[in-house]
């Protein structure tokens, strides 16, 4: 993983974070490092599965080809996640996985991370733990969001790019949106006219100011609590 290992964010998540510095360092092994720019892909679907990764900075987007021809992007990874671990279990990737930003990413083979758990059991059954905690999260965000309407999925999407901690003294949060409003309507499954409209309201609220794709939250209690109305 690099001479960062330290502050890694993936190995503050529950899954490594009761590794001993002797465990880490055997885990150094396995996961490389590399830095990516915007827009490249990582690995496509239906490609092999070879690889398993780890997001240490910037985002990555999923996404799956639809029988129009057309791309929808599924979901958006932020630093501290695993992703392509489908490697595990089967012979191809069942999304593309595309770099929004400049990017760290720690990359290991399926062989060489099989090979750590196994002689890791009590990671593996960690390992086992994970996944299906990270089947119940996203069954519960699925269910979470087809509750929501407009405001509250937008007011909800913003806050999950929000990544200051401790923010600044002003208490307002600067961010630069990582997808075009027809990417975010993909992702929210809203049409690009609702989330300009959204963003317009709460420009309205003086919740964000909006310069092109730079934006700054205002009021994040007040964004908040419109995710939660």
């Amino acid at each position: 993983m690099g001479p960062n290992c330290t502050n890694c964010p993936v190995l503050k998540t529950s899954l490594f974070s009761s590794l001993t510095s002797e465990q880490v360092a055997r885990l150094g092994c396995v996961f490389r490092p590399a830095r990516y720019h915007r827009n490249q892909i990582l690995f496509f679907e239906g490609g092999v599965a070879q690889h398993l990764f780890a997001l240490h900075a910037g985002l990555v987007k999923l996404v799956k080809s639809l029988e129009n021809g057309k791309d929808r992007i599924t979901g958006v990874l932020f630093p501290g996640q695993l992703f392509g671990l489908e490697a595990l279990s089967d012979p191809t990737y069942p999304l593309s996985a595309v770099t929004l930003s400049e990017s760290e990413i720690c990359a290991a083979s399926q062989e060489e991370v099989v090979a750590f758990l196994q002689s890791n059991p009590e990671i593996a059954l960690g390992m086992v733990r994970f996944l299906v905690h990270e089947v119940g999260r996203v069954r519960s965000q699925v269910t979470d969001m087809s509750f929501k309407d407009a405001k509250m999925k937008v007011a909800t999407f913003l806050l999950s790019l929000v990544t200051s901690d401790p923010l600044p003294a002003n208490g307002h949060a600067e961010l630069s949106l990582p997808l075009s409003r027809q990417e975010i309507s993909e992702v929210l499954e809203l049409s690009p006219e609702t989330i300009s409209r959204t963003l317009a309201v709460f420009r309205k609220q003086q919740l964000i100011v909006a310069r092109g794709r730079h934006l700054t939250i205002q009021n994040l209690e007040g964004l908040r609590a419109a995710a939660r109305r």
